[in-house]
């Protein structure tokens, strides 16, 4: 017997499936919102941020299935946002967060000026989960994170092929196997997209997901290459 699926049905599907992950994602994020109350850190004001809430709530979610006293490297940090999102995710597994910037702002749209007070003020709630250093990410040397092997790596600092090339390449060998190094604006800026793309080529590395900007590998273990669908 031969189906048809009619035109209309076909659309009422898709839009059932695109109503069930909108839900899902309301869902998420109400969560996260409520645990992220509690810490006093992004509810009661607003903390300006490029990311969009669905970027930061799975940088949330990442991070909290991450193991026991796990480390993070987040290489541009801004005003704080992600940084409270991913600090306030490690924070019941005793994780920790370590944050590289500059706080002058040279690369924003808006233009150089000293960020660093505002970035201090926005994370308080999680002071006691982040470290700070300032410096440019080029001059990161292991010592500076406790030469902890760390388990996810954000990289969201200089866009250009050369600035996240290099973040790549200096982050890279501090990952533990089946480690997360995660990107932003994977879609909006060329440079980022083809160090991703080389990092794949590589085979060092599996496609973990991609929400909005925000795309993810994890480091491939065993010489076992293979994809994962992740969905938020």
């Amino acid at each position: 017997m031969k189906i048809q699926i009619s035109d209309f049905s076909y659309k009422a599907s898709y839009h059932l499936i695109w109503r069930a992950e909108q839900l899902l994602t309301d869902f998420q994020s109400s969560s996260i919102n409520r645990q992220l109350s509690k810490l006093s850190c992004l509810n009661k004001k607003k903390i300006s941020t490029h990311m969009t809430a669905r970027e930061l709530n799975t940088l949330y979610i990442l991070a909290k299935e991450l193991g026991e006293s796990a480390k993070a490297l987040e290489i541009g940090s801004y005003l704080g946002a992600s940084s409270c999102y991913i600090a306030a995710a490690l924070a019941p597994k005793g994780g920790h967060l370590f944050c590289v910037d500059t706080w002058e702002n040279q690369t924003m749209p808006e233009g150089e000026r000293d960020t660093f007070k505002e970035f201090k003020n926005n994370t308080k709630a999680v002071a006691d989960r982040i470290t700070l250093i300032r410096k440019n990410s080029q001059d990161l040397i292991p010592s500076d994170f406790l030469e902890n092997p760390l388990n996810l790596v954000f990289i969201d600092g200089d866009h250009s092929y050369k600035g996240a090339k290099n973040d790549y390449e200096k982050a890279t060998p501090w990952i533990v196997g089946g480690g997360i190094l995660a990107f932003h604006d994977c879609i909006a800026f060329e440079g980022v997209a083809r160090t991703i793309g080389e990092a794949l080529a590589s085979g060092k590395w599996k496609f973990g997901g991609q929400v909005d900007n925000l795309l993810w590998l994890r480091k491939v273990e065993k010489g076992c290459l293979e994809f994962e669908h992740s969905a938020f």
